[in-house]
């Protein structure tokens, strides 16, 4: 899977960038046919808590879009629940397309 970390208006911390793509790359094992991810990290000024690090990560792939986004004071901590949304919706993406590809059990198909 091909992730790119995108940091919007800062520079993103080396170490930041590498824990994000590691943990976005490990959802694209669960499911194969999500291929590209994007991680987008900025700072919300508007919100309550001042400072509050925004992690909006967008997952693309054979007609397929998985998005999540998360908030926290902490970037590492924003990252870590926004990827917590995201392994959710792929394991209910992997279910429906398996549940696609395999025939009904207990109902017979007819065939003309």
């Amino acid at each position: 899977m091909d992730v790119v970390v995108v940091g919007c208006k800062a520079v993103v911390p080396e170490e930041t960038r590498v824990m994000a793509e590691a943990k976005v790359a490990r959802l694209g094992r669960r499911s194969p046919v999500l291929e590209r991810a994007e991680v987008r990290l900025t700072e919300d000024r508007c919100a309550p808590p001042p400072g509050r690090r925004v992690c909006e990560v967008t997952i693309t792939g054979h007609g397929h879009v998985v998005r999540a986004r998360a908030g926290s004071q902490e970037l590492p901590a924003a990252i870590d629940l926004a990827v917590d949304k995201l392994e959710h919706q792929v394991e209910r993406l992997k279910g429906k397309l398996v549940g696609r590809s395999h025939p009904r059990h207990g109902r017979e198909v007819a065939r003309a």
